[in-house]
């Protein structure tokens, strides 16, 4: 899949606070999972060009677990017009300047201004990527959600290949409520310095020399209940495999292992149908 496009080198990121409205979906990976002794990140879950932010993120005793969760935004409308994103925050993680916080360590984006800004401002590892969304054709009002990451940028190649792939299924009987953040446990964000790509004026992958930490508690909006699962069979789900076991017995994850993690969140999850939040200014700690 190709598309034109404009190259970032003109781009000037948007700068903070944005105020932005947008529909999301937080699928629940853990929700107090603390890492065995040693246990570190596998590859999947950074950027292969963010060789401070692996580094850090898999030092010794580095990631402390606890909440941990994806995000699927769609923005309708910020400083920088309507975009998506997909971004992992595994959990908590050690840093020179806290005790511990969470840590957004892939994300994707559909635009390129999105993907200079993120980084630029908040120290977010966002890459560009594709978003499709295709109305189920055996579940009533469920929708499928597929991400492909750019491959190239002379013009824009997207992977043949989703990173992610997500069946979002409604839940119908509940109605969305009025929530706001200051009904969540507070996550507050420490990011780590980024890399500059070589080619940071073509694909948007522009450095961020110093940690950012930021709180993201300004939030209102309407939410109510969805079920997930994953589009990606299983090495033991082929064709050719009973239809009726295989059914039964697959393990159907919601990504490939490389481009985005596999892991597996829980069943359920929250649909903000509507929100209105800020994101705000984050605060440029010194580099170590």
């Amino acid at each position: 899949m190709s598309t034109d496009d404009f190259h970032p080198a003109s781009v000037e990121p948007a700068p903070a606070p944005w105020t932005v409205k947008a529909e999301a979906w937080w699928f629940i990976t853990s929700l107090g999972r603390k890492p065995e002794p040693g246990e570190a990140l596998p590859l999947s879950y950074f950027p292969s060009q963010e060789t401070q932010l692996y580094k850090i993120s898999t030092e010794q005793d580095a990631f402390r677990g606890g909440r941990g969760s994806i995000t699927l935004t769609c923005y309708a409308e910020s400083p920088i017009g309507a975009f998506d994103e997909l971004a992992i925050a595994p959990g908590e993680f050690v840093n020179p300047y806290e005790s511990q916080s969470h840590r957004v360590t892939r994300a994707y984006v559909s635009s390129l201004k999105a993907v200079v800004s993120g980084r630029h401002n908040w120290g977010l590892p966002r890459e560009l990527a594709q978003f499709v969304y295709l109305p189920s054709l055996d579940i009533p009002d469920a929708t499928e959600v597929r991400v492909y990451p750019a491959t190239s940028f002379s013009p824009i190649v997207y992977s043949p290949t989703a990173c992610f792939a997500a069946l979002i299924k409604p839940v119908p009987w509940l109605p969305s409520i009025p929530a706001s953040l200051s009904h969540f446990p507070q996550v507050k964000l420490c990011q780590p310095p980024l890399d500059a790509s070589p080619d940071a004026a073509v694909d948007g992958l522009v450095g961020a020399s110093k940690w950012h930490m930021l709180e993201c508690s300004q939030a209102d909006g309407r939410a109510k209940p969805f079920r997930c699962e994953g589009l990606f069979l299983s090495k033991d789900d082929t064709p050719g495999t009973d239809a009726k076991r295989a059914k039964k017995f697959a393990m159907k994850k919601l990504a490939d292992g490389v481009g985005f993690p596999d892991v597996e969140p829980y069943s359920f999850g929250i649909h903000w149908t509507e929100i209105t939040m800020t994101l705000p200014q984050a605060v440029p700690l010194a580099s170590l």
